[in-house]
């Protein structure tokens, strides 16, 4: 049997690189473009959560500024208006009531959301509803 030429192993086969196919020095580059997309992909999944939350606090703004409205229109208290818009509406929202003498004017203004009011960022929901007095 001769000798003939050594065997070649495909890794081996590319020149420069080490074990793994790796070139000297790049050992944990891997590792750091994995960290910096989980945290990308953290920092995605935190606003999109806080944004789907303004928008169901958006939803809840209406609906509250709507039974505000209605109350108001048939000449309820303002104190019962606003307490019963505050019942509807999320945590830590303000409650307007203004209008003429034909028209009542609910507006309900949820505070902002984590992140967004952090960053400066002004989405805070509001829900905002007319309504025609009633006459007795």
């Amino acid at each position: 049997m001769s000798a003939g030429p050594p065997r070649v192993t495909p890794r081996a086969a590319v020149a420069g690189r080490g074990c793994g196919g790796q070139r000297p020095g790049e050992s944990g580059v891997v590792t750091v473009e994995l960290a910096f997309g989980m945290v990308a992909f953290a920092l995605f999944l935190v606003l999109t959560v806080t944004a789907l939350a303004t928008g169901v606090d958006h939803l809840r703004c209406a609906e509250a500024s709507r039974v505000g409205a209605r109350l108001a229109a048939r000449a309820e208290p303002a104190g019962a208006v606003v307490d019963a818009a505050l019942a509807a509406a999320p945590a830590g929202s303000r409650v307007r009531i203004s209008g003429g003498a034909d028209l009542v004017v609910v507006t309900v203004t949820a505070p902002e959301r984590g992140i967004f009011a952090r960053l400066g960022i002004d989405v805070a929901a509001v829900g905002r509803s007319v309504a025609a007095r009633e006459v007795r």
